[in-house]
């Protein structure tokens, strides 16, 4: 799958859309980032995170690009050098348990930001979440997704400060999102 993803991604460089963690700890170098949008995919909690924001008794949850609506997120352009490390990297922390498809997506960048001034449509590897997985967690009333988030914690940190750390990246990348936004109200 990694091979085919590289081959589809052409030659020179490889831009990755983050909507998530990877927005505030993206693990690979960059050349440079933007705010960005992608359509027919919106971010939400439908990932069971048995390992990382949770245990296996206790199963967080975690952001996945789920199919419909849009994202407002990250884009990171990576070098034509850096590409096949930076892929590596991706799979190895994205694809485990078969959580995710990896996917090319069209990203616009955010109007009215001066760090995508320039920047134009670019075709993004995201990760979508597979709903035919069994980390996949349909939608749930927000008041069930809160209960989870404040008792969960994993290998990773808490639940709650995963959302949060999420939320005051994309706030400082000029990155707004208002169901994260009253997510993080009610966190707070």
């Amino acid at each position: 799958m990694l091979a085919q993803t590289l081959r589809e991604a052409g030659p020179g460089r490889l831009h990755v859309f983050a909507y998530g963690s990877l927005a505030w700890r993206p693990g690979f170098p960059f050349q440079k980032q933007w705010p960005a949008l992608v359509r027919g995919y919106a971010r939400r909690l439908c990932v069971r995170s048995f390992h990382y924001r949770g245990t296996p008794e206790k199963p967080g949850l975690v952001f996945g690009l789920d199919a419909g609506g849009a994202c407002a997120g990250i884009v990171f352009r990576v070098a034509a050098a850096d590409k096949t490390a930076a892929a590596r990297y991706l799979f190895r922390r994205e694809m485990f348990a078969n959580v995710y498809h990896p996917r090319f997506v069209t990203a616009r960048p955010l109007p009215g930001n001066g760090s995508a001034k320039g920047m134009g449509a670019a075709r993004v590897l995201a990760f979508v979440a597979r709903r035919e997985s069994p980390h996949y967690a349909p939608p749930m009333p927000e008041e069930d997704a809160l209960k989870i988030i404040r008792a969960c914690r994993g290998a990773g940190g808490g639940n709650r400060e995963y959302i949060l750390n999420t939320l005051s990246h994309l706030r400082e990348t000029g990155v707004s999102c208002p169901a994260l936004e009253r997510l993080g109200r009610r966190l707070a």
